[in-house]
């Protein structure tokens, strides 16, 4: 099952007919075996285990051991399971995505939707695990704590019952932690599934465009770092408090019914500190945005130092750009720091509202002379302190959604965005490489194309027979490189009204200062531009080698190779 690829992507087998719940979801019913010792079958161990193992983590003892006998490295580290893999979710993404775009349109798609598609069975279970956890966790407090305590003040004490509710108290513990620890380990599978498929979705659809004048490097950079982050976040944190109604419930019935009426003044507490709570984690995801654009702006500087460093420090701008970016990390800095303060005040607040609870129902309690016994007192505390374990969790929560949110109109914005047609086309001449007649290009996305096809055409043949008689004769130098006009349009030209043709078996040269067009020229050549105005035709393909050689941090075979098995024979 784990090496069929097909069968991960679609709901569909390879006859096109719907499989089955067994069919798709026949790992995962595997894991929840407790024990699968003969298991061996998977690349990965992660596939292998059972619920134990799985919820433990046990599963990684293998490699630990490993790694502590001898060096991890990539060759002795297990492959990665193939239900993780960037190719598989990110097709099952995509699929989803082109569904809900072919049923309602780009613009009233909705990412968040699709995304909640991409995850809700393992949310699900991990809301099963939640309750479970949550039963638990109240029912030994509650109940079993309550239980021991009154048998403690029993005349008639009986060692077995005793004995067999202290044994109760830690199978509920167990079984608590245990769940917890599933919840978590669901959690964190779901969310490195949908940060590694978003990521790739994002990164495919920026790759088809020929060019990236619509969005920043900086905003790239966020997208495929920072955003990505938040939606791990979000997938991780966001199931976790679904069960804080029925654990209020749970707990104020309880309460009601062992300490009476006043223990709505604990209850009501809670009840006024979760909408406070929600509120500073709602401050605290504003003053991340804000921070976003901010980091967006200084990632986009500090790439321009680094590009142009030679020019900055040929004409010593180093200050100028230093203080230019202190200021921008001064500001981004400052927004930071406030939204660390609102955090930290944030997370705070669940200790001190139960201490408020705890404290303003005993006093309420006691001021109207009802009876306090040692059992009951111990009991609320217990299961106020359960509450405070859930609630915890309830402004990480609130602030990923938050972010969430933000990163994902990020990234409809990117994937709605479609790459402009090709202006490319095919010479007519059998000897004719490139053509350009009377092109007018610019950078600038939403640049149009004047004329019509049939003026595009007949302007084409005419430059194809009024230079016919110059194949055999050096190319003219092209006209017009970085010129000032329009030509009406609202974008500003780059390339104006540059004409020359290329025939096969020429060389053609271009000098020219800094920032004549020289690069603009060829980028219009690959289709990267904007075309206004005339006819620019290549025949067959190209090659580009650029003046910045781009490399990433490793050895040179690594970058040679670039992720290939290296061949020593060749």
């Amino acid at each position: 099952m784990v090496g069929e690829g097909p069968y991960l992507i679609s709901d569909l087998d390879r006859r096109g007919q719907r499989r089955s719940f067994s069919e798709r979801y026949d790992p995962s019913l595997k894991t929840m075996i407790p024990v699968r010792p003969y298991a061996k079958l998977a690349s990965n161990p992660v596939d292998d285990a059972g619920l134990l193992s799985f919820a433990t983590f046990s599963w990684l003892t293998p490699v630990m051991v490993r790694g502590y006998k001898q060096e991890l490295t990539v060759d002795t580290l297990p492959p990665l399971s193939p239900y993780d893999s960037s190719d598989t979710n990110a097709k099952r993404l995509r699929s989803l995505w082109e569904e809900e775009v072919e049923r309602v349109g780009p613009e009233k798609a909705s990412l968040g939707r699709v995304v909640w598609q991409f995850q809700r069975t393992r949310v699900l279970m991990d809301t099963v695990a939640n309750i479970l956890c949550i039963v638990m966790a109240a029912m030994g407090p509650t109940v079993l704590i309550h239980q021991i305590l009154q048998q403690t003040q029993s005349v008639s004490r009986n060692v077995w019952v005793g004995t067999g509710l202290c044994v109760a108290l830690f199978a509920t513990e167990f079984t608590k932690v245990l769940f917890w620890a599933l919840a978590w380990a669901i959690n964190y599978r779901t969310a490195i599934r949908l940060k590694v498929a978003i990521s790739t979705l994002v990164f495919e659809n920026l790759v088809s465009f020929k060019t990236l004048t619509h969005i920043s490097v900086g905003e790239v950079l966020n997208v495929l770092s920072s955003d990505s982050y938040s939606l791990f976040e979000a997938a991780l944190f966001c199931p976790l408090p679904a069960t804080i109604p029925i654990l209020m419930v749970v707990c104020a019935v309880y309460a009601f019914f062992i300490l009476g009426p006043t223990a709505l003044i604990g209850i009501s507490v809670y009840i006024v500190f979760i909408p406070i709570q929600m509120f500073m984690a709602k401050l605290n995801s504003a003053f991340r945005r804000s921070a976003v654009s901010v980091t967006d702006k200084r990632i986009q500087t500090m790439n321009e130092l680094v590009t142009c460093i030679r020019l900055i420090k040929m004409y010593a701008w180093e200050k100028s750009f230093t203080r230019s970016i202190l200021d921008i990390r001064k500001r981004e800095r400052r927004l930071l720091e406030k939204a660390g303060f609102v955090q930290s005040g944030n997370s705070a607040l669940a200790p001190i509202a139960s201490t408020i609870a705890i404290v303003s129902t005993f006093t309420c309690h006691i001021l109207l002379r009802r009876a306090l016994t040692a059992p009951v007192a111990f009991s609320v505390i217990a299961m106020f302190n359960v509450m405070k374990f859930s609630i915890a969790i309830l402004p990480f929560s609130v602030k990923a959604a938050a972010e969430a949110n933000v990163s994902l109109r990020r990234m409809k914005r990117i994937l709605v965005a479609k790459s402009p047609s090709s202006y490319v086309t095919q010479p007519e001449g059998p000897d004719t490489v490139l053509l350009l007649a009377s092109a007018t290009l610019t950078w600038e996305q939403g640049a149009s194309r004047k004329g019509s096809l049939k003026d595009v055409e007949s302007r084409k043949k005419g430059l194809l027979r009024t230079r016919r008689r110059e194949a055999y004769r050096p190319s003219p130098p092209a006209q017009g490189a970085a010129g000032p006009e329009d030509h009406g349009s609202s974008c500003k030209a780059v390339l104006h009204d540059i004409s020359f043709v290329v025939r096969k078996g020429k060389v053609l040269g271009i000098c020219g200062n800094v920032g004549s067009g020289k690069s603009s020229l060829i980028a219009a050549l690959l289709g990267q531009m904007q075309l206004q105005q005339g006819v620019v035709a290549v025949s067959g393909t190209l090659a580009y080698v650029s003046q910045q050689a781009w490399i990433f941090h490793g050895s040179v075979r690594e970058n040679i190779l670039f992720g290939a098995k290296y061949n020593q024979q060749r």
